[in-house]
């Protein structure tokens, strides 16, 4: 599929969380319902770019010093897109999401929930940190669409093989997870999720109204500590 990939000026994918978030994932994150359900997450160079161009870091301090605030990937049905928005929406509920400074080598982050991961930092390298009260939207334009995204969250943080089952203090429903502390990730319809007033750190929406093509994308846009993730059709 052509595209164009549209990047910022003396962007440098050494100089990301990207790298750390993909790390983590595949530490703590276990593939949701399918075929491939309990199994462990490997990310091939495509999707390991993307995520390395979502958290990509300057030196401004605007947006958390994220360069992009909108990231946009089309790709054809079956190619995991949904799969991607979970472990991103994971990533943003209970992962190091966010900046926390430049390291001088040799720091250390250590998950706070016992999971035994663990990342030692190269001199230079963006050091990652937790939101402090992330909401997660999961969004569709109708509520039965919006299953294949929280089911996917819902067994990474409910079934015993997975390792986010075993963070304290976070409260998995069928219509809504309670995370430690503050926020949560309740899923929403579009109707919904056009009432005004609510606090949302990442919607993911699965599907937009009157789309008819037979391949989809995911969006991610970010706005200081809030972030959307748009999933648009699998």
């Amino acid at each position: 599929m052509p595209r164009t990939l549209l990047q910022a000026p003396g962007y440098d994918r050494a100089r990301s969380l990207g790298w750390l978030a993909i790390e983590w994932m595949e530490f703590v994150v276990r593939h949701g319902l399918g075929d491939v359900q309990g199994g462990p997450v490997r990310h091939g160079d495509e999707y390991t770019g993307f995520v390395v161009d979502c958290y990509a870091v300057g030196d401004f301090a605007q947006n958390n010093h994220l360069l992009y605030d909108s990231v946009f990937v089309p790709r054809p049905k079956v190619c995991d897109k949904l799969g991607l928005g979970a472990r991103l929406a994971l990533c943003e509920a209970l992962g190091p999401a966010r900046f926390a400074g430049w390291a001088r080598g040799g720091e250390t982050y250590t998950d706070p929930w016992g999971l035994g991961f663990e990342h030692t930092c190269e001199p230079g390298e963006p050091m990652g940190a937790h939101v402090t009260t992330p909401y997660i939207w999961i969004m569709a334009t109708e509520e039965a669409r919006t299953g294949n995204v929280y089911d996917s969250v819902h067994h990474n943080l409910t079934d015993e093989d997975c390792p986010l089952s075993r963070v304290p203090g976070v409260d998995p429903g069928l219509t809504r997870v309670y995370l430690p502390g503050r926020g949560g990730i309740p899923p929403s319809t579009a109707a919904s999720a056009s009432k005004g007033g609510g606090k949302r750190s990442m919607p993911s929406s699965r599907k937009r109204s009157g789309c008819t093509t037979s391949s989809g994308s995911l969006r991610i846009r970010r706005s200081g500590r809030t972030a959307w993730i748009v999933g648009v059709r699998s």
